[in-house]
Order: structure tokens, then C-alpha cells, then sequence
């Protein structure tokens, strides 16, 4: 089956303003067209129950539920036989909330849902969305009815009120994911959840994900887990992850006049004296003597 690929001048509004949204109502029968896109889409379903197609899986859905779909990722829907679907959809590009977005993924429960849980739907052993209680559910399609409103009508200061109006869902969805991750994510296989939780952390090493989480999605203790990840790497988590960070600092070193504050906080460090420390235990000299020797006349 074709997978269509959408640019972000077919849906979002402007490059000063990458954001899109739309309800949509699928009748059984009707097309289910894969698609394809580089930015973000946040699905609610808002009635009836259907099928949601992401990348070689397919998983029903229903009325309440809520989930993240990352750029590049193909996905279609279709209604069941017996029922429709209706879904809001809102697109939007990374940058459009960027800073915020910093913010919010120093909370756990943001970093679950927006990073860890559509990571992880990509295998078919981890099947995790969120679905809201019925109180959450009236207060989420009166949200999104309010920003589906000013996007329509573009009154003025629509913009504002939209960013401000999505910053509010991801603190709501963040809050609900939370009260609602007490079954941790489970695997039949240990070491295929170890490579995935290898290439996890090879794809967002410089978020800030903690051993605690990780290991709670593979239904270990931390002990466990750490046991079960050294075994298979060779390493800690900690070592693992630090490892790609430090591989990237280097790079940025060797390649860019950014400074060692700007790379300790690209690469993951909120802390510049601990990207010190751990860049000078794996390379035996601190970040600004390894520049002076590949870069010598970079900015500091």
C-alpha cells in the first residue's frame, strides 16, 4: 500500500506559525489512507471506536483515548464496522513550542508521554496510550473545541491564546498519564527489551530519563535491570548514555565554535562542572584542552 508523504506547508499554517488543527469524523467504509510527516500530531479520540495503523501494528482505539505520534512515522485510521470515529488532530512543528517544551520535559510524566510511551508503541509488545476517565474527556474536548474555535475564526490574538491553550494539554495529559501508568509496560523477551531500551537511549540520550523510569517500563526493579543491562552492554545505563553524550560532545567540539556551556546543555548536561567531570573521566582531559587541540581557535 502507498504511504503518502505530507510537507509541512500542507497542514500548518505558516512557518512563523507550524500549527494545525482539525476534527475529523470517519464513517465505516471509509478510506484508511497511510500517511506519513516531519512533524508532530497529538490524536484524540473524541467518539466511537476503530483501528489506528502505526508503522507494521494495528491497535484498536476507542472513545477517551489520547497519544503522541512522532515525525516520520506511518499511520492511518478507519472506523469500525459497526461505529465511526470522530478524532481531533493537531499538528504542530517542535520549534513551535520549543522553549516550553525544555521546560515541561524536566517532569517526568511530560518525558512518558510525549517521549517514552510513542517510543515504545513501536513495538508490538508495548501497547501503552493513554485513555482518559469520562470528567477527563468532557475537559479535553472543551479544550480542544476552544482552540479549534480561535483557530477558525483567527481572531486577534489567536496565536497566543493557541500556544497557551496546547501548553495547558500537555500539562493536563501529563498529569493524567501519570495517575494512569501504575501497570508498568511488559515484554515477553528480556533482551529484546533491552535492545530497544539500547536504541531508545541512543535516539533521546540527551533528555533526561532516569534509571527509575526505565526500568519501571521494563517491569524490573532497578537492581534487575541494572544487571540485565550490564549484561547485555557491557555497561551501567549510566555509562551507556553518558557514552553516546560524550560522543556527541566530541563531535560538536571538533565540528562547532559553540561554547562548553551551549555543548553541556545540547548533549544533555544542565550542570557544566558534571559535564566536566564526566568528559574529563572518559577522555582524560577536560572539554576546553580537547578543543584546543582540534579547534584551536574556537570560541570558549
Amino acid at each position: 500500500m502507498t504511504v503518502k508523504r505530507y510537507e509541512e506547508e500542507d497542514f500548518l499554517e505558516s512557518r512563523e506559525f507550524p500549527f494545525y488543527i482539525t476534527s475529523k469524523e470517519i464513517q465505516p467504509g471509509d478510506p484508511c489512507e497511510p500517511h506519513v510527516h516531519e512533524f508532530i500530531e497529538l490524536i484524540y479520540v473524541a467518539a466511537g471506536k476503530g483501528n489506528h495503523f502505526y508503522q507494521q501494528s494495528s491497535y484498536k482505539i476507542k472513545k477517551g483515548d489520547v497519544f503522541i505520534i512522532q515525525s516520520g512515522a506511518p499511520h492511518a485510521y478507519n472506523a469500525d464496522p459497526d461505529s465511526h470515529l470522530q478524532i481531533y488532530i493537531i499538528m504542530f512543528q517542535p520549534r513551535f513550542l520549543r522553549r516550553e517544551l525544555q521546560l515541561l520535559a524536566k517532569t517526568t510524566q511530560f518525558i512518558d508521554f510525549f517521549f517514552v510511551e510513542p517510543f515504545f508503541r513501536e513495538d508490538t509488545h508495548f501497547q501503552s496510550r493513554l485513555s482518559l476517565q469520562t470528567s477527563e474527556q468532557i475537559q479535553l474536548t472543551l479544550l480542544f473545541d476552544r482552540m479549534n474555535q480561535e483557530y477558525l475564526l483567527k481572531q486577534t490574538g489567536y496565536r497566543y491564546l493557541i500556544k497557551a491553550m496546547l501548553i495547558e494539554t500537555f500539562i493536563y495529559l501529563s498529569r493524567w498519564y501519570e495517575k494512569s501508568s501504575d501497570s508498568p509496560l511488559t515484554a515477553e523477551r528480556e533482551k529484546g527489551v533491552i535492545e530497544q531500551i539500547c536504541h531508545f537511549i541512543r535516539k533521546h540520550y540527551a533528555h533526561k530519563i532516569s534509571l527509575q523510569q526505565i526500568s519501571r517500563l521494563c517491569d524490573m526493579s532497578r537492581s534487575a535491570f541494572t544487571a540485565s543491562f550490564k549484561e547485555q552492554t557491557g555497561m551501567t545505563f549510566i555509562e551507556y548514555r553518558n557514552s553516546l553524550r560524550m560522543n556527541a560532545a566530541r563531535e560538536l567540539l571538533e565540528t562547532t565554535s559553540m561554547t562548553i556551556i551551549s555543548i553541556a546543555q545540547e548533549v544533555g548536561f544542565d550542570d557544566v562542572s558534571n559535564f566536566d567531570k564526566t568528559f574529563k573521566h572518559s577522555e582524560g582531559i577536560s572539554p576546553i584542552e580537547y578543543r584546543k587541540r582540534h579547534f584551536p581557535h574556537s570560541a570558549q
